[in-house]
């Protein structure tokens, strides 16, 4: 379905309420590059993980027997997890259990809700009965079926012993689903118990999952900075890294968990290169050491940069809104600032020792005479100028150039610059080749396209009309609307989210199948629609 409220008229900036975290602006990250959520798209392959993957691979094609992936804690086996189940054929049937605490029948039926599947009874039989016609009509239709339980550790031995039976579904040549097990070290304890002793004579492929050593603790870091936007932007010290493998003995998470707080120093202390203090700061705040520690920063430091934290309105942990600018922090709609916001700004620090993020005479120098709430209210301006008098939808974006480039719309860009704390705004009115040409108030400027991309923090916000009235209208309408479009493009399928899908992997969005405010502003920049464009014509 079209979304709806998401493309309200008067709907405000998402990014300006408060929904990202003052260092991401700072670094110009389009995220948080060490949240602890598994994103399969931050899985690092390292040689260890490298191997699991195969060994998933190996299991998966074999199409037999269990497939066993253990590791200590922190180590990354649920992102490996999440990464295997997004590469599978999308005709593959999949049910991911991450929470196995439950009894022989609440796990089947876990199992056949994320299936889909129906079940006429609430007897066991009636739900292996169910799974067992579901199968048998998949492996008809030519498809898999994979079951991925997590943290299987937390599985009890006779709910084990049913996922064993579970496997004793197959026809005369072979399984008819595929299982994989992932958990912590105990599970390979419980898997060596005589009672599981079946069970673990099906194992075709098992590995265990082991933390990074020194050189891959480095590349971790580095690859987690260039997936959220930060290459070239942000770095690490030799030095610190050596702190981060030796403070986290190479476990992911414990790596996330020190680096986050490290980068949330740099930006307190208005730096890019995030140096062995700060990584030793960190690691006192995540471990809890005392001052005479090994880690060296005594406690009353680190209570001091938590403070120094406070005044600027967020915590460690926490994400919630922020205080007006200048603050380098999403700014309230203009009309909701005070004069008590201005009355408590904090001044900028010094210019950082390190700079790792060079601009340009063209860009620097505008960027840093712009005040943060009017540079936004002029480039608003400015964007709603070229389309004139009308009424417009706004849609906030975490987003990359290549998308700006696709949607083909001029654009309000939250930037930054190394030597100031705050952010501001551009208006992007065209891109003429290598050029971006930007105005944030009277007259334009025209600056290298690379530069205004490295100080760009990812956060756009476009202007766009809903030419044809889609959102709150009719669903059917909406849906019949959308088909002859993606026909017209050559997405011809009487599965309308099938082609959707289609459409969305082409244009580089996320493959859901709903037509949503991206998908539908996409389908709009493709259409016979008069408005003002980044480059060609209006």
């Amino acid at each position: 379905m079209l979304c709806g409220a998401g493309m309200a008229p008067d709907a405000t900036l998402g990014f300006l309420q408060g929904d990202a975290t003052v260092y991401e602006a700072f670094f110009g990250f389009t995220e948080k590059p060490f949240n602890l959520t598994p994103d399969p798209k931050y899985l690092f392959f390292s040689r260890r993980h490298a191997e699991a993957s195969a060994h998933l691979e190996f299991g998966r094609r074999e199409r037999g027997g269990f497939i066993l992936i253990t590791g200590e804690v922190g180590t990354g086996k649920t992102t490996l997890a999440r990464a295997f189940l997004a590469q599978l054929d999308p005709k593959t049937a999949t049910a991911f259990v991450l929470y196995p605490a439950l009894t022989a029948r609440e796990l089947l039926s876990t199992i056949l809700q994320d299936l889909k599947v129906p079940v006429a009874g609430d007897s066991l039989k009636d739900h292996v009965d169910a799974l067992h016609r579901f199968l048998l009509a998949a492996r008809a239709e030519g498809r898999d079926v994979v079951l991925l339980i997590d943290e299987a550790q937390d599985l009890q031995v006779e709910v084990l012993e049913q996922v064993r039976l579970l496997s004793n579904l197959e026809t005369d040549t072979e399984k008819l689903i595929q299982i994989v097990l992932i958990g912590q070290s105990e599970l390979k304890d419980m898997l060596a118990r005589h009672e599981l002793r079946q069970l673990a004579q099906r194992i075709t492929a098992r590995y265990h999952l082991m933390p990074l050593d020194r050189h891959e603790t480095a590349e971790y870091v580095r690859h987690r900075l260039a997936v959220a936007g930060g290459e070239g932007k942000v770095s690490f010290s030799v030095p610190a890294l050596d702190v981060v493998y030796r403070t986290s003995g190479g476990v992911p998470r414990l790596m996330n968990l020190v680096c986050d707080r490290a980068l949330l120093a740099g930006y307190v202390q208005g730096k890019r290169q995030i140096v062995e203090e700060m990584v030793r700061q960190a690691a006192v705040e995540v471990h809890g050491r005392s001052s005479r520690g090994r880690l060296g920063w005594p406690l009353w430091a680190a209570a001091g940069a938590l403070a120094l934290v406070a005044a600027f309105g967020f915590g460690f942990a926490a994400r919630r809104p922020l205080p007006a600018p200048p603050a380098a922090s999403p700014l309230p709609p203009p009309a909701a600032r005070g004069d008590a916001a201005a009355a408590t700004a904090v001044p900028p620090p010094a210019a950082p020792a390190v700079v790792s993020v060079p601009a340009t005479d063209a860009l620097g120098p505008l960027l840093l005479s712009l005040e943060r709430s009017a540079s936004y209210t002029s480039a608003l301006d400015q964007v709603q100028a070229l389309w004139g008098p009308q009424r417009l939808e706004r849609t906030a974006l975490r987003t990359h150039l290549d998308q700006v480039r696709r949607l083909n719309l001029p654009v309000v860009l939250e930037m930054f610059h190394p030597s100031r704390r705050d952010t501001c705004y551009l208006a992007l009115l065209r891109i003429e080749g290598d050029t971006a040409v930007v105005s944030a108030g009277v007259g334009t400027a025209r600056v290298p396209l690379s530069e205004l991309d490295r100080l760009w923090t990812r956060q756009a916000l476009f202007l766009w009309r809903d030419f044809d009235a889609l959102a709150g209208g009719s669903p059917d309408r909406a849906a019949e609307w959308a088909r002859l479009r993606l026909q017209d493009l050559g997405y011809s399928n009487p599965d309308l989210p099938q082609a959707v899908a289609r459409f969305q992997h082409d244009a580089d969005l996320a493959s859901d199948g709903v037509v949503g405010t991206r998908t539908l502003m996409t389908l709009y920049s493709l259409g016979p629609y008069p408005r003002p464009r980044l480059a060609g014509t209006s």
